[in-house]
């Protein structure tokens, strides 16, 4: 009977041990089953962390390459590349001799790099979206000072070069101008055409140089109005040639004060005289006066009336927001607006007068155009009120900007945008 009891109270001792081992190892398995279970979140976080940095370093990289490109379209410094992004100098590495752009964010103690560029080498003119143009047909090459759109790459980094995220996305313009050209005549007036002055008025590109809606009054002297000489082709002259201000050099003389108005002068026009300020407005301009005047915010360049211009180019807003101003808005000395490859389209939304300078592009106004100096304009001029008076030598040299054979229209700050459905994150 003692032999028995004692049996089992040894097998009770082994049950208890082998329950407890069991345990044991049930324990361990637990605990290194949830330790690896941490280590894998910390390294799924970890790893979020990083392309969450190399994420915000692309982006960062694409919203500077299209503030580059609304503010300047693709000039002759932009950072252009047409290779794989991958021969480029990658995170941290010597990047003195790259044609990308390479930026570094810092944020608090953590640095993060990223890089970008415009690839941008041929031009479709069949598919003018087409902003790849390493597919185009036809390999049509676009002169550099002409390219309005455009593929950006843009590559970052995380803080530890572990992490990169490429971004592709492309960017073109929107048309400001109606049909997507500037005005057909260098000076067009909704009502008459005042004393002008001793002005003169130069076209090459074709045969017509004053629009209005009633007479045109010409005291000045030495007023004239010039065009390409009979018998020529716009291709018979250069670029320069064409948009030379002096009006001896290929020219010929059609219309002065003594001769009258010649074929070059459309006058009395009732679909000028019978349009609303907003219809005379919309002649010339695919978008309302809101939104070209918003274009002009967007770019820091809204000015109050008698604002000083000078230097600027793209879309320029001078005056109040609807009312015209009663201030004149002085141009003269040696201001420059615009410029031959970055014309200005200026709104001046009150009186202007021209004691001098020079201006590329197109200049709108709703008030008074008084000339009082020696302006030179390369462009046009559109007058709302048609109350125009003066007694300066301005030189009005009309040039196109699209059409009329002059390729192109060139890149006009603050018209970049977007394409919808372009963003990419993969090849």
């Amino acid at each position: 009977m003692k032999t028995f009891a004692k049996n089992l109270n040894y097998q009770r001792g082994a049950a208890s041990l082998i329950v407890a081992l069991i345990l044991l190892i049930a324990i361990t398995i637990v605990v290194l089953f949830t330790a690896k279970t941490v280590l894998v979140e910390t390294q799924i976080t970890a790893d979020n962390y990083r392309t969450t940095q190399a994420t915000a370093a692309a982006s960062a990289a694409m919203d500077q390459a299209i503030a580059y490109f609304n503010n300047q379209g693709i000039d002759a410094g932009a950072p252009a590349y047409t290779n794989d992004v991958e021969d480029l100098p990658q995170c941290g590495a010597n990047s003195s001799a790259s044609p990308a752009t390479h930026i570094t964010l810092t944020s608090g103690s953590q640095t993060t790099r990223a890089l970008f560029f415009f690839n941008n080498v041929f031009y479709d003119p069949d598919d003018p979206n087409n902003c790849q143009g390493q597919t185009s047909p036809d390999n049509t090459p676009l002169p550099i000072t002409y390219q309005d759109r455009a593929q950006i790459t843009a590559r970052g980094w995380s803080d530890d070069c572990a992490a990169v995220r490429t971004i592709i996305q492309c960017v073109g313009t929107f048309d400001v101008f109606n049909a997507g050209k500037g005005p057909r005549q260098p000076f067009v007036s909704k009502a008459g055409v005042g004393a002008f002055g001793n002005a003169k008025i130069i076209n090459r590109y074709n045969n017509s140089s004053i629009w209005s809606g009633s007479i045109l009054d010409t005291s000045g002297a030495a007023f004239g109005t010039y065009l390409r000489p009979s018998n020529t082709e716009i291709t018979n002259f250069t670029k320069a040639e064409l948009d030379s201000d002096n009006e001896n050099a290929n020219t010929q003389l059609v219309s002065n004060r003594d001769a009258g108005a010649g074929i070059d002068v459309i006058s009395g026009d009732p679909n000028l005289t019978n349009a609303s300020p907003d219809e005379f407005f919309n002649m010339f301009f695919s978008i309302d006066r809101d939104t070209l005047r918003g274009l002009a915010e967007d770019s820091d360049q809204k000015l109050a009336a008698g604002g000083n211009p000078n230097g600027m180019t793209g879309v320029i807003w001078i005056g109040p927001d609807g009312t015209p101003s009663t201030t004149t808005t002085n141009i003269g000395g040696t201001t420059v607006i615009g410029s031959p490859n970055v014309p200005a389209i200026m709104i001046i939304n009150g009186d202007l007068q021209l004691t001098g300078g020079t201006i590329h592009g197109v200049v709108y106004v709703t008030g008074e155009i008084k000339i009082a100096g020696n302006a030179v304009i390369k462009g046009s001029i559109l007058s709302e009120s048609g109350n125009n008076s003066g007694a300066g030598t301005l030189k009005l040299v009309y040039v196109p900007y699209g059409g009329e054979g002059s390729g192109p229209t060139p890149f006009i700050p603050g018209t970049g945008a977007v394409i919808a459905g372009s963003w990419r994150d993969w090849n």
